[in-house]
């Protein structure tokens, strides 16, 4: 099973939406970069966003472990692209060094891994995936989904119609 190697966004908005103590319950290993830590837990906690401790309790328990990419020079050639924050970078090095699937939303960010051919999913793939593993319902996600986007969580209506047609 490849490892998963998560993003700022996802975890903001699985914490905000009260879901992110369910990754626990995805078989693969999980890990996040220093970089992603910082944005989400340090800043969050700064600025007091209460999903940040939350998040912060899952990597103090190593439900998500803490890992820095080793590709430094790879890092740095993501970096020439100035759309790509270090987080995303960082992200993107960890899933090639570990062979794992980066779990992003940005846009920018995912157009890259689709230009290294970086494997990569997204918040919502991680809500289908729960309601597969019967962590949620389809009624689950779908209150999930339409949380997340009123609090600013963005889609386009393309995929907003997507993920229903996915629910179904």
């Amino acid at each position: 099973m490849k490892p998963l190697v998560f993003d700022a966004t996802p975890l903001i908005y699985l914490g905000k939406i009260n879901l992110i103590e369910r990754i626990k319950y995805l078989p693969e290993d999980k890990y996040t970069t220093k970089s992603v830590c910082i944005e989400v837990v340090e800043v969050g906690k700064k600025i007091g966003r209460q999903e940040a401790f939350v998040i912060e309790r899952i990597i103090k328990n190593k439900i998500i472990k803490l890992r820095i990419p080793a590709y430094k020079k790879y890092i740095s050639t993501l970096r020439q692209n100035p759309k790509i924050h270090k987080a995303d970078a960082d992200v993107l090095a960890l899933a090639v060094e570990l062979n794992g699937i980066a779990l992003l939303d940005d846009e920018e960010a995912r157009g890259i891994a689709e230009i290294e051919g970086i494997e990569h999913h997204g918040t919502i793939y991680l809500l289908l995936r729960m309601m597969k593993m019967k962590l949620l319902t389809k009624e689950e996600v779908f209150e999930s989904l339409n949380k997340m986007i009123r609090l600013g969580w963005r889609c386009s209506t393309e995929l907003y119609a997507e993920i229903i047609k996915a629910l179904d």
